[in-house]
Protein backbone atom coordinates (compact mmCIF):
# COMPACT_ATOMS: atom_id res chain seq x y z
CA UNK A 1 0.00 0.00 0.00
CA UNK A 2 0.95 3.59 -0.42
CA UNK A 3 2.37 5.65 2.46
CA UNK A 4 -0.62 7.98 2.31
CA UNK A 5 -2.94 5.03 2.88
CA UNK A 6 -1.07 4.04 6.02
CA UNK A 7 -1.13 7.64 7.21
CA UNK A 8 -4.88 7.92 6.55
CA UNK A 9 -5.56 4.70 8.45
CA UNK A 10 -3.39 5.92 11.34
CA UNK A 11 -5.25 9.24 11.51
CA UNK A 12 -8.64 7.53 11.44
CA UNK A 13 -7.50 5.17 14.19
CA UNK A 14 -6.27 8.08 16.28
CA UNK A 15 -9.55 9.97 15.86
CA UNK A 16 -11.48 6.83 16.79
CA UNK A 17 -9.30 6.30 19.87
CA UNK A 18 -9.79 9.91 21.00
CA UNK A 19 -13.56 9.55 20.52
CA UNK A 20 -13.64 6.40 22.67
CA UNK A 21 -11.49 8.08 25.35
CA UNK A 22 -13.75 11.16 25.38
CA UNK A 23 -16.88 9.02 25.64
CA UNK A 24 -15.36 7.10 28.56
CA UNK A 25 -14.43 10.28 30.44
CA UNK A 26 -17.88 11.83 29.90
CA UNK A 27 -19.72 8.69 31.02
CA UNK A 28 -17.52 8.35 34.13
CA UNK A 29 -18.13 12.01 34.95
CA UNK A 30 -21.90 11.57 34.67
CA UNK A 31 -21.79 8.42 36.81
CA UNK A 32 -19.70 10.16 39.45
CA UNK A 33 -22.05 13.15 39.51
CA UNK A 34 -25.06 10.87 39.95
CA UNK A 35 -23.33 9.02 42.79
CA UNK A 36 -22.49 12.29 44.54
CA UNK A 37 -26.08 13.51 44.21
CA UNK A 38 -27.38 10.20 45.58
CA UNK A 39 -24.96 10.38 48.51
CA UNK A 40 -25.99 13.97 49.30
CA UNK A 41 -29.66 12.97 49.22
CA UNK A 42 -29.11 9.95 51.46
CA UNK A 43 -27.18 12.05 53.99
CA UNK A 44 -29.69 14.94 53.77
CA UNK A 45 -26.93 17.36 52.80
CA UNK A 46 -27.72 20.51 50.84
CA UNK A 47 -25.46 21.26 47.90
CA UNK A 48 -23.29 24.26 48.66
CA UNK A 49 -21.89 26.22 45.72
CA UNK A 50 -18.14 26.34 46.11
CA UNK A 51 -17.40 28.82 43.36
CA UNK A 52 -18.16 32.30 44.72
CA UNK A 53 -17.88 33.87 41.26
CA UNK A 54 -20.53 31.55 39.84
CA UNK A 55 -22.76 32.27 42.82
CA UNK A 56 -22.47 36.03 42.23
CA UNK A 57 -23.26 35.60 38.53
CA UNK A 58 -26.31 33.44 39.27
CA UNK A 59 -27.84 35.88 41.76
CA UNK A 60 -26.93 39.00 39.80
CA UNK A 61 -25.34 40.66 42.83
CA UNK A 62 -21.84 42.10 42.93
Amino acid sequence: MDDKTYLSIAYLGMIFAIAIWTWTIVSRSRTLEQRIIAMEESLNVDSIPIDSIAEVNDTGEE
